[in-house]
């Protein structure tokens, strides 16, 4: 067999074995759904995302979710399950938490130009992590990439 064959080959067998190690991408709506059977697990969902920023009127103000003058926001990242919650859920289902190259995974910044990172928030993506139980509900980041 010669060379360049041969490293087709074993490429192709290192992503199989890679594709076999990584479970199934559930919908976020299912987590969301019956977060006690996940709390603790390790979990692989597809979700959108959404700003969970609150924002304040000053420096020294309380941040709130709704204010009309506000000039400073920041907030965790929320999983979006797109569609309405229970009213006994809480507006921020599950959160997300963890760092990524070195900078915290949050919303924040001046209102009508809060920016989340490392997330594109008109993009679906497939996180892997693992469900904290906190209040609200944290999924603790490991890894994540852009749905196909």
């Amino acid at each position: 067999m010669d060379r360049s064959l041969a490293q087709r080959v074993g490429a192709a067998a290192v992503g199989m074995a890679l594709a076999a190690c990584t479970p199934t991408a559930k919908p976020v709506q299912e987590i969301v759904s019956d977060l006690d059977t996940y709390v603790g697990e390790k979990v692989v969902v597809t979700t959108k995302l959404r700003s969970g920023a609150r924002c304040r009127v000053d420096a020294g103000g309380e941040f709130k979710a709704y204010c009309r003058d506000c000039q400073y926001c920041k907030g965790p990242l929320v999983v979006d399950t797109g569609k309405a919650l229970p009213t006994d859920v809480a507006d921020w289902p599950l959160v997300l938490g963890g760092t990524h190259g070195g900078q915290p995974i949050r919303c924040e910044g001046p209102l009508n130009g809060v920016r989340c990172r490392p997330f594109d928030l008109d993009r679906t993506y497939v996180i892997r992590g693992s469900i904290e139980a906190t209040a609200p509900p944290k999924l603790l980041v490991s890894d994540f990439w852009e749905a196909r």
